[in-house]
C-alpha cells in the first residue's frame, strides 16, 4: 500500500514557500504516519513481552497501559471491544505477551499499540500462534454461530475421523451399540498427533466428502465426528491447525469436535458445529436414546390404538344409528305402515257405518211404528170403517152427507164393499121418526 500525500492547500495558514518535494500540514503528517503504520504486514500483527505497568480504565471501557522491559517501554491502549473478550485480568506488574498493531495516537502524535490479546508471558509460542489465528480466523466468519447446523435428529449414517488403533472409536461404537445399533459407522482412520497428523486428519475428512458426494440422495453421511483423548497442548496441536480448520468449515455435513478437554478449546472446536467434551459425549450427542424411543413409540402406539378404538366405536355407534334410521325409512316399512293405516281407517270406517246404518235402522223402525200408530189401517184393523160416496170418493162423516139410494163404498181393513143407502140414522134415530123417549 502506498501513502497518499496530501499538500496543504489551506488558506488560513502562513504564506506556502517552496521548502522541499514534500510539504504536509501537521495533521496530514500524522494521518501519513498512521496510513504507513496499517500498511506495514509487521506492525500490523506482533506480539511483545514486557512488564505491565500504570494501568487505567476509562469511563467507556478502555484499558490504557504501558509495556516496559529495562528501560524500553511502549504505550498500549485495548479498546473495549477486545476488553470484553479478555479473560486474563490485568494488573500492574504483570509480566504478558501482548498481540495487537502499531499505530498511533492522533492527538498526542505519539505510537501505541493496539492489543488484543494479553496472555501469560509463559504461555509459549503455541498459545501466541493459537491466539493470531483464531483471531485471523475470526474475522474471517470462520466460527459465526449463524452458519452453524443443527445435528441431526435420526442420523442414518455418521463418518467418523480418528485413530482406529485407539480407544476412541472403541468408546463410541460402544455407546452407538447401546443406544443406536442401526447407526451405519463409516471409519476413515488417521493420526491424531505428530507432525503428520494435521495432514491426515484433512486428507480423513476429504475421503468422508468424497464418500458422501458419490451416494444416492438421502443415503450420504448425516455428520462427521473428528475425535480424539485427551492430552497436553502440543499433543493437541493437530487440532489448531489451520489446514484442519479450513477442512472442518468445507464440510458439506454438520462436523462435531470430540476432543478430549474439558476446559480450553481448540481451534477445531470453534470452527465445528458442535463442540462435544468427550468423543462418548459426541457420540450421545449424535444419536438418540434407542431404550427412550422405544418407550416414546410404544407411548404413541398406545394412544393410538385408544384414539383408534374411540374412533371404531364412534364408527359403530354411528353405523347403528344409520341403520335404524333407515329400517325407520325403509320403503317395505313405509308401505307396512301406510298398510296399517288404511286396514285401520277401513275398519274406523266400517264401524262407523256399521253404527250409523244401525242407528238409521233404529229410526226408521221408529217411523214405522210412530206410522203404523197413526195409519187408518191400524184402526180399521180394530174394527172401524171409512165410508166415502162412490163416484167421487168424497168421505162421509155425517149421515146426512148420503142421501138414500146413492151409492157408497166403505172401506175396511182388508178391502172394499160398495152399496146403497137404503136407511140413515143420525145420533142413533132413523130420520123422520122420533127419538126415543119423546
Amino acid at each position: 500500500m502506498q501513502a497518499r500525500l496530501r499538500p496543504a492547500a489551506s488558506p488560513a495558514g502562513p504564506p506556502q514557500t517552496a521548502l522541499g518535494a514534500h510539504f504536509f500540514r501537521v495533521p496530514d503528517l500524522v494521518a501519513c504516519i498512521r496510513d504507513l503504520l496499517a500498511a506495514d504486514p509487521v506492525l500490523s500483527d506482533v506480539w511483545g513481552s514486557g512488564e505491565l505497568a500504570e494501568l487505567t480504565q476509562s469511563a467507556a471501557g478502555h484499558i490504557y497501559f504501558t509495556i516496559r522491559d529495562g528501560g524500553a517501554r511502549i504505550p498500549a491502549v485495548m479498546f473495549r471491544s477486545a476488553a470484553r473478550r479478555q479473560t486474563l485480568p490485568l494488573s500492574d506488574g504483570y509480566w504478558a505477551l501482548v498481540h495487537g498493531a502499531v499505530g498511533i495516537y492522533d492527538q498526542r502524535s505519539i505510537y501505541q499499540l493496539v492489543a488484543d490479546v494479553v496472555l501469560p508471558g509463559d504461555a509459549g509460542v503455541l498459545r501466541a500462534q493459537f491466539e493470531a489465528l483464531r483471531l485471523r480466523l475470526e474475522q474471517e466468519g470462520l466460527f459465526a454461530s449463524e452458519r452453524k447446523r443443527p445435528l441431526p435428529t435420526f442420523p442414518r449414517r455418521i463418518g467418523v475421523v480418528t485413530s482406529d488403533s485407539g480407544a476412541v472409536i472403541h468408546d463410541m461404537m460402544h455407546v452407538w451399540q447401546r443406544r443406536y445399533p442401526a447407526l451405519d459407522i463409516v471409519l476413515a482412520p488417521s493420526a491424531v498427533q505428530g507432525e503428520e497428523a494435521p495432514r491426515q486428519l484433512v486428507a480423513a475428512l476429504a475421503r468422508l466428502v468424497d464418500f458422501h458426494a458419490t451416494q444416492p440422495l438421502g443415503e450420504g453421511l448425516d455428520a462427521i465426528v473428528l475425535a480424539r483423548g485427551g492430552g497436553s497442548a502440543d499433543e493437541l496441536a493437530s487440532f489448531n491447525d489451520e489446514r484442519v480448520a479450513r477442512a472442518i468449515f468445507g464440510s458439506p455435513v454438520p462436523v462435531v469436535s470430540a476432543v478430549g478437554h474439558e476446559t480450553d478449546y481448540t481451534i477445531a472446536d470453534l470452527v465445528a458445529d458442535v463442540r462435544a467434551p468427550t468423543p462418548s459425549a459426541a457420540a450421545e450427542l449424535l444419536t438418540p436414546d434407542g431404550a427412550e424411543l422405544r418407550q416414546t413409540i410404544d407411548g404413541i402406539a398406545q394412544r393410538m390404538r385408544r384414539a383408534l378404538h374411540r374412533q371404531l366405536a364412534m364408527a359403530r355407534g354411528s353405523l347403528d344409528a344409520s341403520r335404524q334410521l333407515l329400517a325407520r325409512r325403509s320403503p317395505a316399512r313405509l308401505v307396512d305402515e301406510h298398510r296399517r293405516r288404511v286396514d285401520d281407517s277401513l275398519a274406523r270406517g266400517t264401524r262407523a257405518a256399521r253404527a250409523l246404518m244401525a242407528l238409521e235402522r233404529s229410526r226408521i223402525a221408529a217411523c214405522t211404528a210412530q206410522l203404523a200408530a197413526l195409519s187408518p189401517l191400524t184402526t180399521l184393523s180394530r174394527g172401524y170403517a171409512i165410508a166415502s160416496r162412490a163416484d167421487d170418493g168424497a168421505v162421509l162423516t155425517d149421515a146426512l152427507q148420503a142421501a138414500m139410494g146413492e151409492r157408497i163404498a166403505v172401506r175396511l181393513a182388508r178391502g172394499r164393499l160398495v152399496g146403497e143407502v137404503l136407511e140413515r140414522e143420525i145420533g142413533g134415530v132413523a130420520p123422520g121418526e122420533a127419538p126415543h123417549g119423546e
